[in-house]
């Protein structure tokens, strides 16, 4: 389900969805994915409010035999629109951009897909990976994906794409523009500045960037040092 709180979290504004109750043949994790016209979710991994009217987007698609879509409900909760991405493996993160782009991660798919907010497919940034540490067998592996959490640049043209690339423990920085990788940081391990299964980002007024960890159980807040080329 999806709830909206006051800013202190001492009051329960809305709520979108039921608990315990899952969009599916038998309304359990068990039952096939609907993915039915109706504010109502199998398993929501993300969520972006529209600044300009309120609408909330929310990717219904965490996991495999989930459901596989963005449902948009208006600031009421009521029920919009959605578009289904059959081809989609783990609908994961979402976002959308100062120019009304929405941004999606196709997490094990290793790339982030854009479309409008009617759910046209505008392009695709392929978010390709290398492990750290070859396999020996010579096969990578995911460990979460190379898409899993994105923010934007705060400038007002949002120059550029943060996005957590859980499968190399790092922050790839992405031209938004042309999807050109212009570097990246974090590595694995314990230390501060080193990732154990990073998996949320947000970036302030100021550029500065934060990263969330799962299994890590912390934030780490990093300042940018130069403007990558």
């Amino acid at each position: 389900m999806v709830q909206k709180y006051t800013h202190n979290g001492s009051r329960l504004l809305l709520q979108i969805g039921k608990k315990g109750e899952l969009d599916s043949s038998d309304g359990t994790d068990k039952g096939k994915p609907l993915n039915s016209n109706a504010a109502k979710f199998f398993m929501p991994s993300s969520i972006y409010v529209d600044r300009q009217n309120g609408d909330v987007y929310v990717s219904d698609g965490e996991g495999t035999g989930s459901n596989r879509r963005v449902a948009v409900m208006d600031k009421t909760g009521k029920f919009l629109r959605q578009w289904v991405i059959d081809d989609m493996q783990t609908v994961h993160c979402l976002t959308m951009a100062n120019d009304g782009m929405v941004y999606v991660c196709d997490r094990v798919g290793s790339a982030v897909r854009i479309y409008d907010k009617m759910g046209s497919l505008n392009r695709t940034i392929a978010l390709p990976w290398k492990p750290i540490t070859p396999p020996a067998d010579g096969v990578p592996k995911p460990s979460g994906g190379s898409a899993v959490a994105i923010d934007f640049s705060p400038d007002a043209n949002q120059r550029l794409m943060f996005v957590i690339n859980q499968n190399n423990a790092q922050v790839d920085i992405i031209e938004r523009a042309t999807g050109k990788n212009l570097g990246s940081f974090g590595r694995p391990g314990s230390f501060p500045g080193q990732f154990n299964q990073a998996h949320g980002i947000a970036v302030d007024s100021k550029g500065n960037v934060y990263v969330a960890e799962n299994r890590g159980k912390r934030i780490h807040k990093f300042k940018i040092a130069g403007r990558p080329s």
